[in-house]
């Protein structure tokens, strides 16, 4: 059960590829030189064709390292091959801009519009991705500007990033109860109690965790203040209108549908308050507090080895597609699956797709828990939608951001809807649909909220805010979503500064709320016409990123900037507290 990295290259062969691929900066600084508005479609071809091959190459050399380091986070030697990568890809990057600046037409010999029209439609797997580039010339800087800013982001604001990870990576935790004083090594083990079905555990769990970023405020506001100035003075020097837009723009999203978005989750906030007051009379309390939300209704959790995950997420698959189980299968067959935790393994979970050619690899952390299988199925579908999208070229394969959520939330859906209909224990059947419920809260309510409270930091480190202010601000988007249905202890005002992703991708976390909302209205769909709708999914997940993902939606009835669209949505967390309630 662990994952077999060969099939990237030996490791043994890391040393001859980042040879050839430093040789092959000079020949692309060639191709550099030889570029002109009158090339051929044949030469233009050739020069793509080049640079496609040379982007595998850096993809090889940059997974390998950070998936050994993923499963052994002290291997010492895939640290130091990381940061030869670093430095590798900043040679690259070097000449890779002179490219892009001369396909925007910012550089000498100036590519028209006309011959641009032209060349930019030699391959079509890849004219979506150029003329979108050459779209992002307004947003571009000069030559030097943009080296600056890549050597910058590297060697200045990415340490940032690196520097938090080591202060957290430092902390030892104290969980203290009347019983128990046990001292924890790290976030994720702790975080792991959060889901106790004991009160006082819960409590101390988020009490170690909340104490120790308030202890260490002022670090990680230093760090935080640096990121969003850095990341602000870049959207104003490109000329996006608003830092947000950056993110948006990357994802190839129009602004008012995120906004749409995020206005349309704000206005469904009744829906999981509802649920939060219904958990507190299940679970005996006048009300929750904060420390509860993610309390299990049962004591005891249904074990489950992973060859059973494995065979029940399989065939439900092959339920809903039988493509859906020969790529999810051909993940697992071919040993790409690392299951099982380890001493010095990273937590969570991921899918990483390397290069059209190689089998996606999936990271999981499987201890046999309920909650475990669904996690199985969700990075199952991520691999399943690189597999969908592998015919094309490598720069054309991912989807963009909020759509690569696509298969792996309807993955998960599939599998709930079929667990659920088998189970016959009612008391599992109410664990199972409040976890469900909870999920979707912590999915699209939170991510929603983090967005909002990004916004507004953003706004509010611009003009000058103090740690603590910044934080009384974070808890004003607490109480905001959740209303009177839950007590907040103001301990919670820290918990933004343990937030990963607005740290390392600010604006990022709007993601998960589209993917999702995205996959019930997918799902809803499916259910009425199947025959119909499994071949729009799949048509959705083999286009990859070769195309703007509105037409692609669009093709599908689908009107991400239309509030009915996201609203529609909601309709299925609404069913599922109304089944709730009955059972």
């Amino acid at each position: 059960m662990k994952w077999n990295l060969d099939d990237i290259m030996p490791l043994d062969k890391f040393d001859d590829l980042y040879r050839e691929v430093e040789g092959e900066i000079k020949t692309l600084e060639k191709w550099v030189e030889r570029v002109n508005p009158k090339m051929s479609q044949k030469e233009f071809g050739e020069m793509l064709e080049f640079n496609e091959r040379m982007g595998v190459k850096m993809a090889k050399l940059a997974y390998l390292p950070e998936l050994v380091e993923a499963v052994d986070q002290k291997n010492q030697k895939a640290k130091l091959m990381k940061s030869r990568v670093d430095n590798l890809g900043l040679k690259v990057s070097d000449v890779a801009t002179k490219l892009g600046l001369w396909i925007q037409g910012k550089r000498e010999p100036v590519l028209d519009d006309q011959n641009a029209k032209r060349l930019l439609a030699t391959i079509p797997d890849l004219e979506y991705g150029l003329k979108r580039s050459r779209e992002g010339a307004k947003y571009s800087l000069n030559e030097r500007e943009e080296q600056i800013i890549d050597h910058k982001d590297v060697n200045g604001v990415g340490v940032l990033g690196e520097l938090r990870e080591m202060i957290e990576t430092e902390f030892e935790y104290r969980l203290v109860t009347s019983k128990l004083d046990k001292k924890i090594s790290s976030q994720a083990e702790l975080l792991a109690y959060v889901y106790s079905p004991k009160a006082e555990i819960r409590q101390a769990a988020y009490q170690a965790l909340l104490k120790k970023q308030k202890e260490h405020l002022d670090k990680f506001f230093a760090i935080y203040q640096g990121i969003v100035k850095d990341w602000d003075y870049e959207a104003r020097l490109r000329g996006y209108v608003s830092p947000i837009s950056v993110r948006n723009w990357a994802n190839q999203i129009p602004d008012e549908a995120v906004e749409s978005l995020l206005k349309v989750c704000s206005h469904n906030l009744n829906i999981f308050q509802r649920y939060f007051k219904w958990k507190a009379k299940e679970l005996g309390l006048k009300k929750l507090q904060r420390y509860d939300i993610y309390a299990p209704l049962q004591n005891k959790d249904k074990k489950i080895t992973y060859e059973e995950a494995k065979r029940q997420v399989l065939s439900t698959l092959k339920e809903f597609s039988p493509e859906f189980e020969k790529k999810a299968r051909k993940i697992i067959e071919e040993k790409h699956v690392d299951v099982m935790p380890g001493k010095n393994k990273r937590s969570g979970a991921f899918c990483a797709t390397v290069a059209p050619e190689i089998t996606p690899y999936i990271l999981l952390n499987f201890t046999g828990k309920s909650r475990d299988i669904s996690t199985l199925a969700h990075e199952l579908g991520h691999g399943i939608h690189s597999l969908y999208a592998n015919k094309h070229y490598p720069s054309s394969q991912q989807a963009n951001l909020p759509l690569a959520e696509t298969a792996s939330t309807l993955s998960e859906l599939i599998l709930f809807e079929k667990m659920m209909k088998n189970e016959k224990n009612k008391e599992v059947k109410k664990a199972w649909l409040s976890d469900k419920v909870a999920d979707a809260y912590a999915t699209i309510c939170r991510q929603n909220y983090f967005i909002k409270f990004e916004i507004e930091a953003h706004q509010e480190i611009e003009k000058g805010i103090s740690a603590e202010n910044l934080s009384k601000l974070y808890l004003g988007t607490l109480k905001e979503q959740f209303g009177n249905s839950v007590r907040i202890d103001p301990l919670f005002k820290y918990e933004w500064s343990y937030i990963s992703h607005i740290f390392e991708s600010p604006f990022y976390c709007y993601a998960y709320n589209f993917g999702e909302l995205l996959s019930y209205a997918l799902w809803a769909n499916y259910k009425k016409e199947p025959e119909k709708w499994i071949k729009i999914i799949e048509n959705i997940l083999e286009s990859g990123g070769s195309e703007d993902p509105q037409i692609v939606l669009k093709r599908a009835g689908v009107d991400i900037s239309d509030d009915k669209f996201w609203q529609k949505s909601f309709e299925t967390i609404k069913e599922w507290q109304n089944e709730l309630e009955k059972l």
